[in-house]
């Protein structure tokens, strides 16, 4: 399993208070269609190589299961 989210340079402004970014999320199916639909978005409003979508493997010690 995998976690993605949307990341951009920390040198671009955000003068949209951070539309385009967000937190890391679970990698399913309809995480990764919405995120891909913002990353056009955010492509279109500041330019190519502006964002970009990370990816990193979700740690199976962060994940608390309920008693």
């Amino acid at each position: 399993m995998q976690q993605i989210r949307i990341s951009r340079p920390a040198e671009l402004p955000s003068p949209d208070g951070r539309r385009f970014d967000c937190q890391w999320m679970e990698a399913s199916q309809m995480n990764r269609w919405f995120l891909k639909a913002r990353l056009a978005e955010a492509l279109a409003a500041h330019g190519p190589d502006s964002h970009w979508i990370e990816t990193r493997p979700l740690n199976r010690a962060d994940v608390r299961l309920g008693a």
